[in-house]
């Protein structure tokens, strides 16, 4: 058997445990195994193939993949104008894939994480900016998250007034209807984090750890990084030991009602 027909077969008996209890006639649910999450960043026109092959390898091992989408990266691209992009990204949420809204204009501090240090007067602009040019073009999506994860609490305050239910920062996933934070760590490749050999080697043993104690593990790359073999098959490697050690493969719609 193949390491990816393995790995597959592997995620196909993967189960979450469930303890129930009854208060008041509800039932409780408790999760006795953590998630994991997988996302790809930074897709573009010069990404875009390199993203599609990527999915192709999660999707064959049972692995769903959430994308983060800008309307703008590195100043000269613009959603809007990349028809072949448009249409891609229709494809994927046609099919169940969920899209992340992962800020408005990426370049626009040049190395800084565009969300990190904003007021809320100042998030609320870039939200506004962001979420009009998105819906404009056909996508809406629920759920947000800064580039590179990193989220002032000027943005968090504002998110509630757009139609977001979630958001996804460094700290977890936050509901924004009950303002509960789901505590998750990202563990990501490249998005400002570096992508060196002893880097990866980190997050795959970090990866490993988080799933043996029971908690959901967070896996990202940026497209960017994905000419890199190396860099693909270690992001790969994560992903595969954190479900040998206990993570259910899942979206981040997971944490949506059902």
């Amino acid at each position: 058997m193949s390491r990816t027909a393995s790995w597959a077969a592997h995620v196909g008996e993967c189960c979450i445990p469930l303890s129930a209890r009854r208060d008041g006639g509800c039932a409780i649910i408790f999760l006795m195994h953590g998630h994991l999450l997988v996302s790809i960043s930074s897709i573009f026109d010069d990404t875009r193939s390199q993203a599609s092959d990527l999915l192709k390898q999660f999707d064959k091992a049972g692995v769903p993949v959430s994308l983060l989408v800008a309307p703008h990266i590195d100043g000269n691209w613009h959603l809007a104008k990349d028809a072949a992009t448009q249409s891609w990204l229709r494809e994927q949420a046609e099919s169940g894939r969920v899209l992340i809204l992962n800020g408005f204009d990426q370049a626009v501090q040049g190395r800084r994480a565009e969300f990190a240090n904003l007021d809320a007067h100042e998030a609320r602009l870039r939200l506004k900016g962001a979420t009009r040019q998105m819906a404009r073009i056909g996508f809406e999506p629920t759920i947000f998250a800064p580039p590179r994860w990193r989220m002032s609490e000027g943005t968090l305050e504002v998110l509630p007034e757009f139609d977001f239910d979630f958001a996804a920062s460094t700290r977890g996933i936050h509901d924004l209807r009950t303002g509960e934070l789901h505590q998750a760590r990202n563990l990501s490749f490249g998005e400002g984090f570096g992508s060196a050999k002893w880097w990866r080697r980190n997050i795959i043993r970090a990866a490993e750890r988080s799933a043996q104690r029971g908690n959901t593990v967070r896996l990202s790359i940026s497209g960017r990084n994905l000419d890199d073999r190396k860099v693909v098959a270690d992001f790969l490697k994560a992903a595969e030991r954190a479900i040998e050690a206990g993570a259910s493969p899942a979206d981040y719609s997971v944490f949506a009602p059902r």
